[in-house]
Protein backbone atom coordinates (compact mmCIF):
# COMPACT_ATOMS: atom_id res chain seq x y z
CA UNK A 1 0.00 0.00 0.00
CA UNK A 2 2.95 2.78 0.29
CA UNK A 3 2.24 4.10 -3.49
CA UNK A 4 -1.09 4.56 -2.79
CA UNK A 5 0.11 6.08 0.54
CA UNK A 6 2.62 8.32 -0.81
CA UNK A 7 0.39 9.71 -3.30
CA UNK A 8 -2.69 10.08 -0.54
CA UNK A 9 0.48 12.30 1.26
CA UNK A 10 1.81 13.98 -1.30
CA UNK A 11 -2.04 15.39 -2.39
CA UNK A 12 -2.31 17.23 0.85
CA UNK A 13 0.61 19.12 0.38
CA UNK A 14 2.10 18.74 3.99
CA UNK A 15 4.27 21.29 5.66
CA UNK A 16 5.23 18.34 8.27
CA UNK A 17 5.02 15.48 9.67
CA UNK A 18 4.74 14.41 12.99
CA UNK A 19 5.95 10.81 13.28
CA UNK A 20 4.78 8.54 16.78
CA UNK A 21 6.19 5.68 17.93
CA UNK A 22 7.43 4.66 14.11
CA UNK A 23 10.88 5.76 13.74
CA UNK A 24 11.72 4.66 10.23
CA UNK A 25 10.32 6.40 7.45
CA UNK A 26 10.93 5.10 3.84
CA UNK A 27 12.93 7.97 1.87
CA UNK A 28 9.88 8.56 -0.69
CA UNK A 29 8.00 9.54 2.44
CA UNK A 30 10.24 11.80 4.15
CA UNK A 31 10.74 13.70 0.84
CA UNK A 32 7.07 14.49 0.70
CA UNK A 33 6.55 17.62 3.60
CA UNK A 34 8.19 20.17 3.22
CA UNK A 35 9.68 21.23 6.52
CA UNK A 36 10.61 17.76 7.53
CA UNK A 37 9.21 14.91 9.67
CA UNK A 38 9.30 15.43 13.60
CA UNK A 39 9.94 12.41 15.83
CA UNK A 40 10.12 12.09 19.60
CA UNK A 41 12.60 10.08 21.45
CA UNK A 42 12.81 9.84 24.95
CA UNK A 43 16.29 10.67 25.97
CA UNK A 44 19.13 13.40 25.28
CA UNK A 45 20.33 12.66 22.04
CA UNK A 46 23.03 11.47 21.07
CA UNK A 47 22.68 9.58 24.30
CA UNK A 48 20.57 6.00 24.09
CA UNK A 49 19.82 6.22 20.27
CA UNK A 50 17.80 2.88 19.67
CA UNK A 51 14.85 0.90 21.01
CA UNK A 52 14.92 0.88 24.76
CA UNK A 53 16.21 4.66 26.21
CA UNK A 54 14.14 4.22 28.95
CA UNK A 55 14.93 0.95 30.43
CA UNK A 56 18.48 1.30 29.81
CA UNK A 57 19.63 4.77 31.96
CA UNK A 58 17.34 3.32 34.49
CA UNK A 59 19.78 0.02 34.32
CA UNK A 60 22.69 2.11 34.28
CA UNK A 61 21.49 4.36 37.32
CA UNK A 62 21.67 7.70 35.02
CA UNK A 63 19.98 10.54 37.63
CA UNK A 64 18.67 12.79 34.19
CA UNK A 65 17.17 11.45 31.22
CA UNK A 66 14.99 13.33 28.56
CA UNK A 67 13.25 14.47 25.95
CA UNK A 68 14.31 15.43 22.37
CA UNK A 69 12.58 15.94 19.01
CA UNK A 70 14.65 15.90 16.22
CA UNK A 71 14.09 15.77 12.42
CA UNK A 72 13.94 12.25 10.89
CA UNK A 73 16.44 10.91 8.31
CA UNK A 74 17.76 7.65 6.87
CA UNK A 75 19.64 7.13 9.88
CA UNK A 76 17.58 5.93 13.14
CA UNK A 77 17.31 8.20 15.76
CA UNK A 78 20.27 10.69 13.94
CA UNK A 79 18.81 13.60 12.76
CA UNK A 80 18.90 17.45 13.70
CA UNK A 81 18.13 18.11 17.33
CA UNK A 82 15.06 20.90 17.56
CA UNK A 83 14.21 21.06 21.14
CA UNK A 84 14.98 19.44 24.67
CA UNK A 85 14.26 18.80 28.10
CA UNK A 86 16.17 17.79 30.70
CA UNK A 87 14.20 15.16 33.50
CA UNK A 88 15.55 13.87 36.53
CA UNK A 89 15.21 10.10 37.36
CA UNK A 90 13.97 8.99 40.74
CA UNK A 91 16.13 7.01 42.87
CA UNK A 92 13.57 4.37 43.08
CA UNK A 93 11.64 5.29 39.70
CA UNK A 94 11.03 2.25 37.62
CA UNK A 95 11.08 2.08 34.01
CA UNK A 96 7.55 1.85 33.81
CA UNK A 97 7.25 4.93 35.88
CA UNK A 98 9.24 6.85 33.90
CA UNK A 99 7.60 6.06 31.13
CA UNK A 100 4.64 7.60 32.01
CA UNK A 101 5.99 10.55 33.26
CA UNK A 102 7.94 11.36 30.00
CA UNK A 103 4.89 10.18 27.85
CA UNK A 104 3.03 13.44 29.04
CA UNK A 105 5.58 15.45 28.98
CA UNK A 106 6.80 14.27 25.66
CA UNK A 107 3.40 15.68 24.14
CA UNK A 108 3.71 19.05 25.70
CA UNK A 109 7.70 19.49 23.97
CA UNK A 110 5.77 18.46 20.81
CA UNK A 111 3.37 20.54 20.77
CA UNK A 112 6.17 23.47 21.96
CA UNK A 113 8.17 22.24 18.92
CA UNK A 114 5.84 22.69 16.52
CA UNK A 115 5.15 26.25 17.86
CA UNK A 116 8.89 26.87 17.32
CA UNK A 117 9.30 25.48 14.19
CA UNK A 118 6.54 27.92 13.16
CA UNK A 119 8.18 30.62 14.10
CA UNK A 120 11.49 29.47 12.74
CA UNK A 121 14.13 27.39 14.54
CA UNK A 122 17.78 25.63 13.38
CA UNK A 123 17.80 21.99 13.94
CA UNK A 124 20.94 21.41 15.54
CA UNK A 125 23.43 18.28 14.29
CA UNK A 126 23.90 15.67 16.54
CA UNK A 127 27.56 15.04 17.54
CA UNK A 128 28.47 11.56 16.02
CA UNK A 129 31.29 11.28 18.38
CA UNK A 130 28.92 11.30 22.11
CA UNK A 131 26.71 8.48 20.30
CA UNK A 132 25.55 5.53 23.05
CA UNK A 133 23.12 2.91 22.11
CA UNK A 134 20.25 1.46 23.51
CA UNK A 135 19.49 -1.80 21.97
CA UNK A 136 16.43 -3.75 22.03
CA UNK A 137 16.08 -6.14 25.20
CA UNK A 138 15.25 -9.89 25.97
CA UNK A 139 13.92 -11.58 28.57
CA UNK A 140 17.78 -12.75 29.38
CA UNK A 141 18.16 -9.07 29.93
CA UNK A 142 16.16 -9.69 32.99
CA UNK A 143 18.15 -12.36 34.56
CA UNK A 144 20.18 -11.18 37.90
CA UNK A 145 23.76 -12.30 38.23
CA UNK A 146 24.66 -12.23 41.24
CA UNK A 147 28.32 -11.61 41.50
CA UNK A 148 27.39 -7.71 40.37
CA UNK A 149 26.91 -5.38 43.41
CA UNK A 150 24.01 -4.76 44.74
CA UNK A 151 23.27 -0.98 43.29
CA UNK A 152 23.77 -2.38 40.12
CA UNK A 153 21.31 -5.17 40.50
CA UNK A 154 18.82 -2.68 42.39
CA UNK A 155 18.94 -0.72 39.14
CA UNK A 156 18.63 -3.49 36.88
CA UNK A 157 15.61 -4.73 38.59
CA UNK A 158 14.21 -0.63 38.39
CA UNK A 159 14.51 -0.93 34.87
CA UNK A 160 12.83 -4.15 33.72
CA UNK A 161 10.27 -3.14 35.61
CA UNK A 162 7.93 -4.06 33.82
CA UNK A 163 9.19 -5.52 31.14
CA UNK A 164 10.62 -7.57 30.37
CA UNK A 165 11.22 -8.60 34.07
CA UNK A 166 13.68 -8.95 36.67
CA UNK A 167 14.00 -12.67 37.71
CA UNK A 168 16.28 -15.42 39.75
CA UNK A 169 16.38 -18.54 39.85
CA UNK A 170 14.62 -20.37 43.13
CA UNK A 171 14.04 -24.20 44.20
CA UNK A 172 14.13 -25.00 40.78
CA UNK A 173 11.00 -22.37 39.39
CA UNK A 174 11.71 -18.58 38.47
CA UNK A 175 11.22 -15.93 41.05
CA UNK A 176 10.79 -12.62 39.52
CA UNK A 177 11.67 -9.89 41.15
CA UNK A 178 9.59 -6.75 40.62
CA UNK A 179 11.44 -4.49 43.46
CA UNK A 180 14.70 -4.67 45.44
CA UNK A 181 16.82 -2.51 47.51
CA UNK A 182 20.27 -2.55 48.84
CA UNK A 183 21.36 -2.78 52.00
CA UNK A 184 24.65 -2.71 53.86
CA UNK A 185 26.37 -6.66 53.94
CA UNK A 186 27.20 -8.27 57.29
CA UNK A 187 28.83 -11.06 57.84
CA UNK A 188 30.63 -12.24 54.29
CA UNK A 189 28.54 -14.87 52.01
CA UNK A 190 28.58 -16.10 48.60
CA UNK A 191 26.97 -14.21 46.28
CA UNK A 192 23.01 -15.80 45.60
CA UNK A 193 23.14 -17.12 49.10
CA UNK A 194 20.14 -15.86 51.02
CA UNK A 195 21.49 -14.40 54.47
CA UNK A 196 18.07 -13.61 55.91
CA UNK A 197 14.40 -14.67 55.49
CA UNK A 198 12.06 -13.41 58.43
CA UNK A 199 8.69 -11.42 58.31
CA UNK A 200 10.88 -8.22 59.78
CA UNK A 201 13.98 -8.15 57.55
CA UNK A 202 12.64 -9.85 54.55
CA UNK A 203 14.44 -11.95 52.03
CA UNK A 204 17.61 -10.54 51.37
CA UNK A 205 20.74 -11.92 49.67
CA UNK A 206 24.31 -11.40 48.62
CA UNK A 207 25.74 -10.13 45.95
CA UNK A 208 28.83 -9.59 45.13
CA UNK A 209 29.24 -5.97 46.86
CA UNK A 210 26.70 -5.34 49.56
CA UNK A 211 22.81 -7.23 50.03
CA UNK A 212 20.10 -7.11 48.30
CA UNK A 213 16.84 -6.62 49.90
CA UNK A 214 14.16 -8.44 47.51
CA UNK A 215 10.79 -6.11 48.28
CA UNK A 216 8.24 -7.21 45.97
CA UNK A 217 8.67 -10.52 44.31
CA UNK A 218 6.43 -12.99 42.31
CA UNK A 219 7.07 -17.15 42.77
CA UNK A 220 6.51 -19.02 39.35
CA UNK A 221 2.09 -19.61 39.12
CA UNK A 222 1.85 -17.10 41.95
CA UNK A 223 0.83 -13.24 42.74
CA UNK A 224 3.15 -10.45 43.32
CA UNK A 225 3.99 -10.21 47.16
CA UNK A 226 6.23 -8.30 49.04
CA UNK A 227 9.37 -10.15 50.75
CA UNK A 228 8.15 -10.52 53.80
CA UNK A 229 4.83 -12.12 52.94
CA UNK A 230 7.08 -14.70 50.61
CA UNK A 231 9.06 -15.56 53.02
CA UNK A 232 5.66 -16.16 55.92
CA UNK A 233 4.07 -18.24 52.92
CA UNK A 234 7.48 -20.74 51.74
CA UNK A 235 9.85 -22.45 52.79
CA UNK A 236 13.00 -19.84 52.32
CA UNK A 237 16.18 -21.65 53.78
CA UNK A 238 19.19 -19.02 55.01
CA UNK A 239 21.95 -20.26 53.50
CA UNK A 240 20.55 -21.23 49.86
CA UNK A 241 21.06 -20.22 47.03
CA UNK A 242 19.61 -17.80 44.36
CA UNK A 243 20.39 -18.28 40.59
CA UNK A 244 21.26 -21.58 38.25
CA UNK A 245 22.23 -24.80 40.28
Amino acid sequence: HEPQLAAQLRALEPDLFVVVAFSILPAELLAIPARGSLNLHPSLLPAYRGAAPIIWAVVNGEPETGLTTFLLEARIDAGGILLQQRVSVGADETAGELESRLRTMGADLVLETVDRLERGIDPRPQDEAAVTRARKLDREDGRLDWALPAERLRNQVRGMNPVPGAFTEWSGTVLKVHRAAAVAAGAAAAPGMIVAAAGREGLVVATGAGNLRLEEVQPAGGKAMDGSAFVRGHAVAVGSRLGPT
